[in-house]
């Protein structure tokens, strides 16, 4: 296969078991810390992989419409994050000390799972030149920041905070995502 850029795809499939082989070791021996790096590192490794594929099958796709299909499935996986954030919150406002903390948490990891999803599509949105999908991403990117913003409202009006739902919305415009 192919060398892209970064480690060889053999090479990060490789660091990705090790990680996740090292991680379950870890984890058994009750070395939590290590653990989580050892994870973290295995997921990066699993993201960094997702974009070569998702790359990948933009390139080679045939046509406009299998793109667009490629694109769908990342828009209907970004709307269902979305619909979270919600769902999430609603879930939050009922409770109150830990529980309600921990359903803050959750919402949080969705949001930084969106914009991880975000961070794939953004390059398609600037290398594609079919300008109806480039319509669709936009739309698309447009509806996943008014959701970000509604959400830091609503937290903000429910005398809740986010760290990460304000991080995540000024990475979005940092990215020109408005």
């Amino acid at each position: 296969m192919e060398e892209l850029e970064g480690d060889s795809t053999r090479a990060l499939l490789q660091r990705f078991k090790e990680a996740v082989g090292r991680a379950d070791e870890c984890l058994s021996g009750h070395d939590y810390q290590q653990a989580m790096a050892l994870y973290f590192d295995a997921s990066r490794s699993a993201d960094e992989m997702t974009q070569r594929f998702i790359n990948l099958l933009i390139k080679t796709a045939p046509s406009v419409a299998h793109r667009t299909i490629l694109v769908e499935v990342l828009s209907w996986r970004l709307r269902y994050y979305t619909a979270q954030y919600d769902y999430h919150l609603a879930v939050a406002q009922t409770l109150s000390g830990l529980p309600r903390e921990e359903w803050i948490a959750r919402l949080e990891t969705i949001l930084v799972l969106s914009q991880s999803l975000v961070d794939k599509i953004l390059p398609i949105f600037r290398d594609v030149d079919d300008e109806g999908l480039k319509a669709r991403i936009k739309n698309l990117l447009e509806d996943w920041i008014t959701g970000i913003r509604n959400l830091v409202l609503n937290l903000q009006s429910w005398g809740m905070a986010s760290a990460q739902a304000s991080r995540v919305l000024e990475w979005a415009m940092d990215n020109g995502i408005e």
